[in-house]
């Protein structure tokens, strides 16, 4: 049989409270994880590159141009949001 616990509004505020608390703490530090996926760009540069002269000339080079010009709006955006969080 389930039991009714009867709560006063201060204690209903305290276990509310507690619970945004903890939600708190446990969430994701989004800028530290811009600030990863900036890195990991940064990394691919050389990767992209390679790419770039490899498909020169090729029927896949208009792809690898989209690729790139989304690679650095990305990038470009990523600078602003870090810029901005400091």
């Amino acid at each position: 049989m389930k039991r009714v616990i009867r709560l006063t509004e201060s204690e209903l505020n305290d276990i509310v409270e507690r619970s945004a608390k903890r939600l708190v703490k446990e969430h994701i530090d989004m800028n530290r994880e811009i600030q990863l996926a900036y890195k990991e760009i940064q990394q691919m540069g050389k990767h992209l590159s390679s790419l770039g002269l490899r498909l020169n000339g090729t029927n896949y080079e208009p792809l690898y141009q989209r690729l790139k010009d989304a690679l650095i709006k990305l990038n470009n955006e990523l600078i602003k949001e870090l810029r901005q969080g400091r």
